[in-house]
């Protein structure tokens, strides 16, 4: 279980680092996303310089979302995971679930496939301890 447990908080440290990029290197994280979704990094600057800043500041608001979301996360994993494994489990899988949902169909929806892949990458990360701490859970009460 403690293995499960320590990938999940490597994987949301890494997460709240990676939403960190999104407000701290936003040329770079720009760069990346328009490569993924356009097939080239300079897509965004084709838009206009208007929209280069309005983008920014969406990242920007995306990525502090995130590693509030990632803190939480983190606090109920640290702290409370003692008292009550199976509550925070099924917290933990409902949160990154709806999550995954949510975003993906809507990048579906959208247009942009290409996202809702790149979510499937957070998805494995979460998932494998996630399965992994299921089973050690319905092993120790069964």
């Amino acid at each position: 279980m403690r293995i499960w447990r320590r990938w999940l908080i490597v994987v949301t440290i890494g997460v709240m680092v990676y939403a960190a990029g999104l407000m701290l290197l936003p040329q770079t994280m720009h760069g990346l996303f328009n490569a993924l979704f356009f097939a080239d990094s300079k897509q965004v600057r084709r838009i206009g310089e208007d929209n280069v800043e309005f983008i920014q500041l969406v990242y920007g608001v995306l990525g502090a979302v995130m590693i509030g979301w990632m803190v939480t996360l983190l606090a109920l994993m640290r702290h409370n995971f003692q008292t009550d494994p199976r509550g925070i489990w099924q917290i933990l899988v409902l949160s990154i679930g709806v999550w995954f949902v949510v975003d993906s169909g809507f990048s579906v929806v959208t247009g942009f496939v290409e996202h809702a892949v790149f979510n499937m990458g957070f998805l494995v990360l979460y998932a494998i301890p996630l399965v992994g701490m299921g089973r050690s859970l319905n092993s120790t009460n069964g």
